[in-house]
């Protein structure tokens, strides 16, 4: 029997060592939590927008009528077609359409072989690879019961991802649920595009009652430390351009740049111009490169530090704490030290109780 997709956690550690998994580079995921112009700002470019909700029987078909599914053929579009893929799929969409994004060998050669499927194949295809069902699965949560699927149950909370880009100078959501991408209007601005996905968004949370606060927003974009060794670069090769500048006109230059190894990073803006600049001007120019390659350090040891962090948190995902935890109990109660823990445990929460009770009549 093929093993199944698991369900995995909304959050940037996981989406963000997904991709990488997936062989994509140049790409980070970052959680968005304000919604604020500046936070979408900060993260810039943005290549798409993963939006988590609660799902309803009621909701999706409200949804499904108001919306227009079209046929895109520059546009790769991916329908679920299993349970638990919904994450990966939407992640998956907006990185088969993005551009610049360097897709690695593996996904470049899935986008080619399926681009002229329809959805459910695409879906399809995706649920039948391997390779991305490993991944996907290496950050399920080890549980420690297999317990087969009641699909009778109608009680429980299900939650789903859906995807927002701009693609082609229009705007669409890609759903996997829908038999298609849907079409939410022209793109005007690009640059700025999730200004015309956030009443979208804000619309659809107040439909919820005031007590529903489950949402979640991920924003993939480019990854920082590259754009930041990026902008290093060529602080460097400029501050020597101004440097020899300096030179030339008989004035002593003092190292203000920290060497920093930016080998294999190249800037694609044209040098900075020293042509006709006074020595004034010149000095000014490279006080400004010196600050603001401080600040580049600083942000690299952000990123850096976060990436450790994700190191971190992805190896506790990983690692299966259950059989210690077994073997810990089975141990405690041989040594009958069991009972008497639990008991503890519980007068201790009892006491709470009475004194959050007192508390509040007081």
């Amino acid at each position: 029997m093929t093993q199944g997709w698991s369900t995995i956690e909304s959050d940037p550690a996981v989406f963000t060592s997904l991709a990488r998994d997936f062989g994509i580079r140049g790409t980070q995921v970052e959680e968005i939590v304000t919604m604020e112009d500046a936070e979408f700002s900060n993260l810039a470019p943005i290549y798409g927008l993963i939006f988590l909700f609660k799902w309803t029987q009621d909701m999706a078909s409200t949804h499904r009528a108001s919306s227009t599914c079209v046929q895109n053929h520059n546009l790769y579009f991916a329908k679920q077609v299993i349970h638990n893929a919904c994450g990966t799929q939407a992640l998956l969409n907006i990185m088969m359409n993005a551009e610049g994004i360097n897709l690695g060998k593996e996904l470049t050669e899935f986008k080619t072989f399926t681009a002229d499927f329809p959805p459910d194949l695409k879906g399809e295809a995706m649920s039948n690879s391997e390779m991305m069902r490993s991944c996907h699965n290496s950050f399920a949560r080890p549980e420690p019961f297999e317990m087969e699927e009641d699909k009778s149950r109608k009680d429980g909370d299900a939650y789903h991802f859906t995807a927002y880009m701009p693609i082609g100078g229009k705007l669409w959501e890609l759903d996997g649920l829908q038999e298609g991408p849907i079409l939410l209007g022209d793109c005007t601005d690009t640059s700025q595009w999730w200004k015309q996905v956030r009443p979208i968004l804000q619309d659809r949370i107040e439909k919820y009652s005031s007590n529903e606060i489950r949402f979640n927003l991920l924003a993939v974009c480019a990854n920082k430390k590259d754009m930041y060794m990026q902008e290093l670069c060529k602080l460097q090769t400029d501050s020597q351009l101004i440097s020899a500048a300096l030179l030339s006109h008989g004035e002593e230059v003092e190292d203000m740049m920290e060497d920093v190894d930016t080998e294999g990073y190249d800037s694609k803006e044209a040098p900075v111009d020293v042509t006709d600049k006074s020595v004034e001007q010149l000095k000014s120019m490279l006080n400004r490169f010196k600050y603001r390659a401080s600040e580049l350090r600083q942000l690299l040891d952000m990123e850096d530090e976060k990436f450790q962090r994700y190191a971190r948190e992805n190896a506790r995902r990983r690692h299966n704490f259950i059989p210690f935890i077994m073997n810990l109990l089975q141990g405690l109660a041989e040594k009958q030290k069991l009972g008497p823990l639990i008991e503890s445990a519980e007068r201790k929460a009892e006491a709470r109780k009475a004194a959050a009770k007192s508390s509040s009549k007081s």
